[in-house]
């Protein structure tokens, strides 16, 4: 049940038995870090519980056994975790027990549970507004779930491969990834229209290879990266308006196969080297950096708009509180630009700032001194007033008599 958290500034062979967290009774299935504060880490666990973990600026120096939150509530274990795009603190889990739970993270209590699957979640996503989940189970159904009240809204058989199916929501966009299997068991990739799930709007077969497909989907650029586990590839597609709507665009080959993949956010990427996407590559032994380059000569010196649109920022748009109160709204946007990197669209929900830190026990107790010496010095006052003094500033001093003309020189 141990996760370990290594800087990405020190590359190289790491210790054995590196730090990490190590509070779950049982192995760790998922682990995700909060889109809106990058020191915390949410694991999801085969012991049934989801544990938010404050991870020290400096890194981990020691084990951390203690977690600041622990999320109970699942009857099975928890494989899968997803923050919602623009709510902060409102994290959605999936468990063997078949249910999705939307947490509150700071509250540490569910706020609501969808049981509309009778079958082993494969995958969840979010839209991006997130008043939508797609979801993709053993039953080969793709489902598109309301967030809010929690009924099915569409559903339809997605691949009809006994393996497993994921699927993934091109939020931009608008439009559903599903990868899995067909009959012959070769890889497909689906795009669908969630407004209508009657059948998909484009079918791709990929190949014949066995690994269960993942892809990541880059919602700045519309491009998409699809690769397997156990494949030593990674295919680049271009989702776009035109027909087809999924367009391969290149390949990026390795003769080590991975055994998972993922990508870090947008905003890890260098604008000087025009890096479009940075990913890690698990394989058997290490962990590979990766990065995608759109070649530019002159991004060392300026900085390329057309590559880097404003990307979904790091504040949050709304509360969780506002979210589970009904409102929603769209992920705000921030810079690319390292010049004004930060600076964001008007925020397009109603964010509600969390109340300010109490004061700290040295403060206090300096705010009681303050309060002390003003008391004294009144009660000084009001002693020189019963004496008939003051100590209010003097008068000013009398003004000099102006002094008296010399008297003029007698005529000669």
């Amino acid at each position: 049940g141990k996760v370990a958290v290594l800087p990405h500034d020190k590359p190289g062979k790491m210790p054995s038995n590196p730090p990490g967290v190590v509070g779950h009774t049982a192995p760790v299935l998922d682990w995700q870090w909060h889109p809106f504060n990058e020191m915390l880490l949410a694991t999801a666990s085969e012991d049934t519980t989801v544990r938010i973990w404050s991870i020290p600026e400096t890194g981990l120096t020691e084990n951390m056994e203690t977690a600041v939150q622990t999320l109970e509530g699942h009857g099975k274990k928890v494989g899968i975790l997803r923050f919602h795009p623009s709510a902060e603190h409102v994290l959605a889990s999936a468990s063997m027990d078949h249910t999705i739970k939307l947490w509150d993270i700071e509250k540490g209590a569910p706020q609501l549970s969808l049981d509309r699957h009778m079958d082993q979640i494969f995958s969840l996503d979010w839209n991006l507004d997130g008043t939508c989940l797609c979801t993709s189970a053993k039953d080969k159904q793709l489902r598109v779930v309301d967030s809010r009240g929690g009924g099915v809204t569409a559903q339809a058989p997605a691949h009809p491969g006994s393996k497993a199916q994921k699927a993934y929501w091109a939020k931009v966009r608008n439009q559903i990834l599903t990868l899995g299997f067909g009959k012959q068991l070769d890889r497909q990739i689906h795009v669908w229209d969630p407004r209508n799930l009657v059948k998909p709007i484009y079918e791709h077969e990929l190949d014949t290879q066995s690994g269960v497909l993942m892809a990541f989907v880059d919602e700045d650029t519309g491009l998409v990266y699809v690769g397997g586990k156990g494949d030593g590839n990674i295919r680049v597609f271009d989702l776009w308006e035109h027909d087809p709507p999924l367009n391969m665009l290149t390949e990026f080959g390795s003769k080590t196969p991975q055994r998972g993949l993922c990508c870090l956010p947008k905003i890890a990427c260098d604008t000087k080297k025009a890096q479009v996407l940075r990913m890690l590559k698990l394989e058997d032994k290490q962990v590979v950096p990766l990065a995608f380059v759109c070649p530019r000569k002159q991004a060392a010196t300026e900085f390329q708009a057309d590559i880097y649109p404003p990307t979904f920022s790091t504040t949050p748009a709304l509360g969780a509180s506002a979210f589970f109160a009904g409102q929603s709204a769209e992920p705000l946007r921030m810079s690319m630009n390292p010049e004004d990197r930060g600076a964001g669209a008007a925020p397009t929900g109603a964010y509600v700032p969390k109340a300010a830190k109490k004061p700290s026990a040295e403060l206090l107790a300096q705010r009681d001194l303050v309060a002390k010496l003003k008391e004294q010095l009144k009660q000084e006052e009001d002693k020189l007033q019963g004496m008939g003094g003051s100590i209010e500033a003097p008068a000013s001093a009398p003004a000099a008599p102006a002094p008296t003309p010399a008297p003029a020189p007698a005529p000669a």
